[in-house]
């Protein structure tokens, strides 16, 4: 038999056939989701565990959990769904494992064949990792047996970047150092909520003689750590150089204190 056009699928391994509806095609694609299908049988026990750990990633508006997509599933028709990624690039197959609130599905970015031979377009997973959690938009697909179905085509795959937190400050201490033109640094004392939350940035304005200090946080979205309270420290630099005799507040997270500059602070010349 001649087909009108063949391509190589040098990263799976396949022959695809363009022009003519081949038997040949669509066996290696049932088989290949035979195989994948199979292996996820063998590895949902250890997927599913892996994807109940730290559920306290944070849920993006309108997306649904895995769970609630196969409670009430929608088929056929664009849904929004998370989840945390597994077994991406251990299958002989473009998808990996999705999963959320203890249920999982096999999100496939390419290689997605509608029945009329129409080919979706290949989404990329380009800086997505196993032990990720992404945003996945795209359809579930429908399933003629009696069991849901399970398979979900991407049409879009986003990280999730979990948001830096403003850190927990209990107190703050300021200091004077005596040097001219005087230095003045901020000892901010705080906790963090457990092992793995840590400072990310520490940025400070100047706001008429109000000097507010934020320091904010960073935490691993797929990590597991000991739900600890965890003392943090961190001195911070003011810019006084150049300003006038006054007093002056400084506020670190919401919690405030006052230092006053007895003389301009200022070299003369």
């Amino acid at each position: 038999m001649k087909y009108a056009h063949t391509t190589f699928h040098k990263k799976y391994g396949m022959i695809i056939m363009i022009g003519q509806e081949t038997e040949g095609v669509r066996g290696k694609l049932l088989k290949m989701k035979r195989k994948v299908r199979i292996l996820l049988l063998v590895l949902i026990p250890t997927i599913l565990v892996l994807g109940c750990i730290s559920q306290e990633s944070e849920k993006p508006e309108e997306a649904l959990s895995v769970s609630e997509l196969l409670k009430n599933p929608v088929y056929d028709t664009e849904v929004e769904v998370y989840g945390k990624v597994s077994a991406l690039g251990e299958f002989l197959c473009p998808c990996f494992a999705l999963t959320s609130d203890g249920k999982m599905l096999e999100v496939w970015y390419d290689l997605m064949v509608e029945d009329d031979r129409t080919e979706r377009p290949a989404v990329s997973v380009e800086g997505i990792e196993n032990g990720g959690w992404v945003t996945v938009t795209g359809e579930l697909k429908s399933n003629t047996g009696t069991a849901p179905s399970t398979t979900f085509w991407a049409s879009n795959i986003e990280k999730i970047i979990r948001k830096n937190e403003v850190a927990n400050v209990n107190d703050i201490e300021i200091m004077l150092l005596e040097s001219f033109p005087v230095q003045v640094h901020v000892v901010a004392r705080g906790e963090h909520p457990d092992s793995c939350t840590e400072v990310d940035k520490v940025t400070t304005r100047r706001e008429g003689n109000t000097f507010f200090v934020t320091i904010t946080t960073t935490r691993p979205a797929d990590a597991m750590c000991a739900q600890v309270i965890t003392p943090f420290e961190e001195i911070i630099p003011l810019d006084v150089v150049g300003l006038k005799a006054g007093v002056y507040v400084v506020d670190v997270n919401g919690v405030r204190d006052t230092f006053e500059l007895q003389i301009d602070n200022t070299l003369e010349k």
